[in-house]
């Protein structure tokens, strides 16, 4: 594999991450962008000052994008456009740095002071990743990434890809799919996380009124839809639904997770900041709002205002104060796994556009599996996958976790990849170390069932969480959906019991 070739194949990987709006996931791409270009500056082959302070420029580009991210989170537009997930053209995008456009419009150090993503920065980019590599041309050592102006030390106009020296590297030939080019506008396919509406897998009542409702709209001239209420369990794409409906929109994603806030006061402040920041983009957006029926009550009736009349008002504050944002265009996107919580009024303006995703089929989750698999440049049997599907409990979430934990399967403990083939041996020993049995149940899941055995009565959910360590609401929407699912917990006025069936399991244990 050639230089550019391991670059293409390390951008893809961040380029999805970003897509899926994994913080953590995208950030380690960048290092790894990083690292190769700096391992590449280090060795002595003979490469010209040119070229070394070409691969420097590639350095500055990655480092000054990781900053970014440290500071202000996959929201930031910059980050945004620079994978090609907005269109603006006052931001540099990939495509602008390859082609030069960008040479003198590196992202500026952000100033915001609170990371939008709860993610230990400190484990994934080290202290001296800001720094460049020893002795670099026209630099001075160690000298920041990014200058006062934003911009890059060097000044170079930056190098097309097929510029940069070639090299080999120990990594089979077949590793990956072949890769066009590493421009965020075009991206292998199969995609590891869906790209559009229409290559979503599963879920096609849903996709199919989405498409027809977004064409209505373009064709009228409008770049929202109405307010959109998604309910079901853990792990079925409600958050990749709501990201797609935006780039088919071609407008911006706003997220929230409201599960983090556990107070009123809290869930205010942030709450406003979140439409504040959205409403000073003067733009259209999607706005979305995960488990939200975590808001406390008063906040999710507080939202009412924005539904019906394109402003938010808040509730009043300690003052008596209250704060008025208006936001002109929007679709009002909301995802839940308790709808018992979420306030009928919420419901009452999403009647419309109101589903309810289902768990995916057996024919749905082979599908997913082999495209997963197939954008990783991996190959994998039909008897592996049939190993897979009753162990991922009918979930995307699961699925990922498993794609990428069989993987790292394929590696020795010295980290070099043995083999790009999955089979059912790999399959089993992957789930056999992490105790997971063929009904896709954990040892968390174990623990869960062996408490209530002993218990010999019914249990309340908060009694039951603290005996097993887990918070409450974890307990309440990672757990026992699917317990009660699989017919091995009931519930009822009196708490949480285990059915005959579960005992026979556990008998057989």
């Amino acid at each position: 594999m050639t230089f550019a070739d391991e670059f293409r194949e390390k951008y893809r990987l961040a380029l999805r991450a970003a897509r899926a709006n994994d913080c953590e996931a995208t950030l380690a791409g960048l290092k790894d962008l990083y690292e190769l270009f700096a391992a590449q500056y280090a060795l002595n082959n003979g490469d010209s000052i040119v070229v070394k302070a070409k691969l420097s420029y590639w350095q500055d580009v990655f480092g000054g994008y990781i900053q970014l991210i440290r500071t202000n989170g996959l929201q930031d537009r910059r980050v945004q456009k620079f994978f090609g997930l907005i269109d603006d053209s006052d931001v540099p995008s990939l495509g602008d740095f390859l082609s030069g456009k960008g040479a003198n419009a590196l992202p500026p150090q952000a100033t915001e002071t609170t990371p939008p993503c709860d993610v230990d920065i400190a484990g994934i980019v080290d202290e001296d990743l800001t720094e460049q590599p020893s002795n670099p041309p026209q630099a001075k050592q160690n000298e920041p990434i990014l200058n006062s102006e934003g911009q890059s030390p060097i000044g170079l106009t930056p190098p097309s890809i097929e510029q940069l020296p070639q090299r080999p590297v120990a990594v089979k030939e077949d590793v990956a799919p072949a890769f066009d080019h590493p421009s965020a506008e075009k991206v292998a396919t199969p995609a590891y996380a869906p790209d559009s509406l229409e290559h979503f897998i599963g879920q096609q009542h849903i996709v199919k009124v989405l498409l027809k409702e977004i064409a209505i709209a373009k064709a009228e001239g409008k770049r929202h839809l109405d307010n959109i209420l998604l309910l079901g369990n853990p792990g079925l794409g409600k958050t990749t639904l709501m990201r797609l409906i935006a780039a088919q929109l071609g407008v911006r994603f706003e997220w929230m997770d409201c599960s983090q806030y556990r107070n009123s006061r809290q869930s205010m402040k942030a709450l406003q900041n979140f439409l504040v920041r959205i409403a000073r983009e003067s733009e259209p957006v999607v706005i979305g709002f995960d488990e939200i029926h975590c808001l406390p009550d008063e906040l999710q009736e507080s939202l009412l205002t924005l539904l019906e009349s394109r402003v938010y008002v808040s509730p009043p504050d300690i003052n008596g104060n209250v704060k008025r944002i208006p936001i002109e265009e929007f679709t009002f996107i909301a995802a839940t796994t308790d709808d018992d919580k979420v306030k009928n009024t919420i419901k009452d303006r999403c009647l419309r556009l109101k589903f309810q995703l289902v768990d995916y089929t057996t024919d749905e989750l082979a599908q997913i599996y082999r495209t997963k698999i197939f954008a990783k440049g991996l190959t994998i049997t039909e008897e592996a996958i049939q190993i897979c599907i009753p162990r991922s409990r009918g979930s995307i979430r699961y699925v990922n976790s498993f794609v990428d934990g069989m993987e790292r399967e394929l590696y020795d403990t010295n980290g070099n990849k043995l083999s790009t083939h999955i089979d059912r041996e790999t399959a089993l020993r992957f789930f056999d170390e992490r105790g997971i049995d063929e009904m896709g149940l954990e040892n968390k899941d174990r623990e869960i069932l062996n408490t209530l055995y002993e218990a010999a009565t019914p249990m309340g959910a908060e009694t039951l969480s603290a005996r097993v360590g887990l918070d409450p609401k974890k307990y309440l929407s990672e757990y026992e959906p699917y317990l009660i699912r699989i017919g091995f917990v009931d519930v009822s006025g009196r708490g949480r019991s285990l059915t005959e069936k579960a005992k026979e399991y556990l008998k057989e244990e």
